[in-house]
């Protein structure tokens, strides 16, 4: 059983004659088996004959070895090679420079972003005054809005008793986040003053670990536990530093 298989370029210099005499009856015996590969070789055979005939004509002195019938077709075939690999260089540099743009891209963003902003955003829009009413769930018992966060949130950590602090929890709203749905806790104290209490699944761009930043007069208190990050925002007042000392990132609050 013949398994050779020979290339376009046997074929050619096969064609031309110009194969290798340890190849010749490989591809003979191949093109006595395949018809179609048989007709190709004698279609490249023709070309050959009319190029030769179209300079039978020409004086020796103006036709150069470079009009060679099978120097013509092998120098086509070189510049067509040359040719894919221009285009698979241009397609890898696009390729890497996109690649590079979009790392580029990351790191910017990363300069800029800052941690738990959807949460200080979350306390601006519902924790004012005139806001805090604007809730999905108006409960003041804790294990009733327990219940509302499992319902949206797998393993949520338990909600945290801000009672010591005078901050008592009034009700519950669904966020959305770039990664899913994120929810807020208010409280509120006696003199209603609002904190908020914010989790949200992570970012596969932004995995922060735990700190606080400062926005004007809101502090954001930021921490990862199990599944979710989580925050506290609260304004700068003498009722809400006990609280703000006593939120430690990184550690789970109970």
């Amino acid at each position: 059983m013949n398994s050779y298989l020979p290339t376009e370029h046997d074929l050619h210099a096969y064609a031309d004659g110009q194969l290798e005499p340890s190849l010749r009856d490989s591809v003979e015996r191949h093109l006595a088996a395949h018809p179609e590969a048989a007709r190709h070789v004698e279609m490249l055979k023709a070309e050959a004959q009319r190029l030769r005939a179209a300079l039978e004509h020409v004086p020796v002195s103006a036709s150069p070895a470079r009009l060679d019938p099978f120097r013509i077709r092998r120098e086509i075939r070189s510049h067509s090679r040359r040719q894919w690999g221009i285009a698979a260089s241009l397609l890898l540099t696009l390729s890497l420079g996109a690649l590079g743009g979009w790392q580029w891209r990351d790191i910017d963003m990363r300069k800029t972003y800052l941690p738990m902003a959807d949460a200080t955003q979350a306390y601006r829009m519902f924790a004012s005054d005139e806001q805090a009413s604007m809730v999905d769930v108006r409960d003041d018992d804790p294990q009733q809005l327990q219940h509302w966060l499992d319902r949206h949130f797998v393993q949520a950590a338990p909600l945290p008793d801000f009672s010591a602090y005078g901050f008592k929890p009034v009700g519950g709203r669904l966020m959305a986040s770039d990664k899913g749905p994120a929810a807020m806790v208010v409280y509120q104290n006696g003199d209603g003053q609002a904190i908020v209490y914010y989790l949200r699944p992570p970012g596969e761009l932004f995995n922060f670990g735990s700190g606080n930043r400062r926005e004007g007069k809101l502090l954001t208190q930021y921490w990862r536990a199990g599944r979710y990050f989580y925050a506290v925002v609260s304004p700068d007042s003498p009722q809400t530093l006990p609280l703000q000392r006593a939120v430690e990132p990184g550690r789970p609050l109970s």
